[in-house]
Parts: structure tokens; C-alpha cells; sequence
């Protein structure tokens, strides 16, 4: 949550220190790698109906082709969102990651989605919840659906232990080293490696 010392954006993206614009350049730039990425790798872009998991402040209803997709937002608070400067389209709908919220969409909406993107989230999660995540919101996939996640984090357990002091402990977004081969074995029943 926002507080008086740092705003949403401060919080979001790329260390931008509350400054929308670089918040802004440094979201856009990420976004035109990825889409390189996908595209080097043979694979369609997103469209139809996603499913967003830590939207942030909503940035992927700017760089998605309008007519193409519908989006669904799924986080933690709706402090980021308000801070927007122009509303969500109205292609979006913003949801708290709650465990009715998400129960009510694992009931009604299963199987319906034709992409899981979640964009520098998956750091500030453990192997254990990175797994949980992506296997209850995969659930609201399609079968072929895509599941994109960016942004795992690439530090070294030397970093770590250099990070690990009383500081992290009061951390507001802690950051993990995520175990791939642990995390990608465990969805490997559900899910095929593409890039």
C-alpha cells in the first residue's frame, strides 16, 4: 500500500523513486522485450482473454492491441490502479487476489482464459507459493492456453546471504531466489516448456 513516504508507482517497476515517466519507459521497454522474445521464439502475441496476475497500475491495458483482448487484474491491493492517470479501459476488470475472489473465478470461469501473464511479480514470492500461484490461476486456462511469466530473479545465493540482515526481515517486498528446477518439476504434470 501506498504511504507517505513512497507512493505506488515508487513501489512498482524499475526503482522509479514516484516518477510516473520513468515508471512509464522503463514498463515500455520491458514490454517491447518481451515481445521481441516471444516472437524470436515462434509464439503468438497475447490476445483473447488474460488473466494478470500484479498488474500493478494497470500498464499492460496501454501496451495490449485494444480490439484484440480482454483483461483480467488480479492483485494484492487497488492502490496502484487508483494512481493511474486515466481509468482501465473498459475491456479491464480489476479483481483483489483473494482466496473468495479467486474460489468465485475458479467456479465460474475455468478453463476460459488464452493467457497468464504475470510481469516482475514472481521475485517477491517463494518456490512453494510461485507454484501454488501458477498452478490455481492455470487452472483458469484454456488447455494449449500460454502462461508468461517475466522477471524471475536471477540472483545468486551469495547475494542473498548478503541481503538476508534484519533489514529484509521488515522488508515491504521481500525478493527470493527462485529454485527453477525445483518450480519448474512441480508444474511440469500441468505445464510444457516452450521458451
Amino acid at each position: 500500500h501506498p504511504s507517505q513516504k513512497g507512493n505506488a508507482s515508487c513501489l512498482s517497476w524499475g526503482g522509479s523513486g514516484g516518477d510516473f515517466g520513468k515508471l512509464w519507459n522503463h514498463s515500455k521497454k520491458k514490454w517491447k522485450f518481451i515481445v521481441h522474445t516471444l516472437r524470436d521464439a515462434n509464439l503468438p502475441l497475447p490476445r483473447g482473454k488474460i488473466v494478470e496476475f500484479g498488474p500493478g497500475m494497470g500498464l499492460l491495458d496501454d501496451f495490449l492491441n485494444q480490439k484484440a483482448t480482454e483483461i483480467l487484474m488480479l492483485d494484492h491491493t487497488a492502490a496502484y490502479i487508483e494512481q493511474r492517470a486515466t481509468p482501465l479501459s473498459a475491456r479491464c476488470r480489476h479483481l483483489l487476489f483473494t482466496r473468495d475472489n479467486l474460489m468465485e473465478l475458479l467456479r465460474s470461469e475455468a478453463e476460459s482464459c488464452d493467457w497468464l501473464l504475470s510481469l516482475s511479480v514472481f521475485y517477491h514470492v517463494d518456490d512453494a507459493t510461485a507454484v501454488a500461484i501458477i498452478s490455481e490461476l492455470g487452472k483458469l486456462l484454456k488447455p494449449g492456453g500460454y502462461a508468461l511469466i517475466h522477471g524471475w530473479n536471477d540472483s545468486t545465493p551469495a547475494m542473498l546471504r548478503e541481503r538476508g540482515n534484519l533489514e529484509r526481515l521488515f522488508a515491504r517486498y521481500p525478493q527470493y531466489f527462485i529454485n527453477w528446477d525445483l518450480v519448474q518439476s512441480s508444474l511440469a504434470l500441468d505445464y510444457r516448456e516452450i521458451h
